[in-house]
């Protein structure tokens, strides 16, 4: 594999459209993550056909062992009707998933179910490779139930985590966080050899009041959720609302990039620092993000992955 030459985005879009839950792909104009270019003119790059028939939440990864790329994403179409009490009591238990080999031919949809019968939902996969270079850990929210038909009472959302090597067959669920209120999209960063957890939590800083704001822990490793917190308001100095955190290392800039989905307005906003782990993130405003997108990932690509793509910029 050739040196990393730019960025492939993967994400979903705002709006009440019928193809707004599915998933898109833009590719950054060179080597920064400012300007971006969005494939086949923004439309759809990968429809699910399967489950709940939506795809949101997209996370975009390199399977190296195998030579594969992986879209693993949320089964979840909430359009037309925006059934949200449905969606977190008898939703989705499964993650629709995509692979390929090249970036341009993808697989047929599939779900694999990951969650036990006590799940409403399974949102916002994310999967992160173990120390033995072969296993990945799925990290993904749902809310738990104790009665498999009466969820007439809210349960919070929490973190839960299976394993698997080949994305086909998964171990049973645990709960890897839980801290007795709503917390959903759990992702991290790694930098200088240090994690760096984010997720959309739902209190505030004095843990009074609601929040609708990202928090950022530093994390010893990720088999465990203990770690000490740095932010609990990540996007309120600039945003009305933050959650999908996606963070990324620069190319070779010396910045590690943040991206926070303003959800319901203007969507994704990117943020940058030299010193991610402080918690201490500018907000880049001198960006061209693709339109309306909202909730995905980021991964860096060679120059010969990049020029493959360019034959969907139009």
């Amino acid at each position: 594999m050739g040196a990393f030459a730019a960025y492939l985005m993967a994400y979903f879009c705002n709006g009440d459209s019928e193809d707004a839950e599915q998933i898109r792909f833009a590719l950054s104009a060179g080597r920064s993550p400012t300007r971006w270019i969005p494939l086949r003119g923004g439309a759809p790059m990968l429809r699910s056909t399967v489950g709940q028939l939506g795809a949101r939440d997209p996370f975009l990864l390199r399977d190296e062992r195998r030579g594969r790329f992986i879209v693993i994403a949320t089964d979840l179409r909430i359009h037309p009707d925006g059934n949200w009490h449905r969606a977190v009591r008898q939703g989705s238990r499964s993650i629709t998933i995509w692979e390929s080999s090249d970036l341009l031919a993808w697989t047929p949809p599939r779900t694999e179910e990951i969650a036990s019968a006590s799940a409403g939902n399974v949102w916002a996969p994310k999967a992160f490779l173990l120390p033995d270079g072969e296993t990945w850990r799925v990290f993904f929210a749902s809310a738990l139930y104790e009665s498999p038909t009466d969820r007439e009472a809210e349960a919070h959302q929490r973190i839960l985590t299976v394993d698997t090597t080949d994305f086909r067959a998964f171990t049973s669920p645990a709960v890897y966080w839980d801290p007795g209120h709503d917390v959903i999209d759990a992702t991290f960063l790694e930098w200088e050899g240090e994690l760096s957890r984010f997720a959309a939590d739902s209190l505030t800083a004095d843990r009074a009041r609601r929040s609708q704001f990202v928090r950022q822990d530093r994390a010893a490793s990720l088999d465990t959720s203990t770690g000490r917190t740095v932010s609990l308001m990540l996007g309120s100095a600039d945003q009305a609302r933050a959650e999908g955190p996606a963070a990324f290392a620069g190319l070779d800039d010396g910045f590690a990039y943040l991206l926070l989905d303003e959800f319901e307005l203007r969507g994704y906003q990117l943020y940058r620092s030299r010193d991610p782990h402080s918690g201490d993130w500018e907000h880049v405003t001198e960006t061209m993000l693709p339109a309306g997108a909202r909730h995905g990932s980021v991964i860096p690509i060679t120059a010969d992955e990049e020029a493959r793509l360019t034959s969907w910029r139009s």
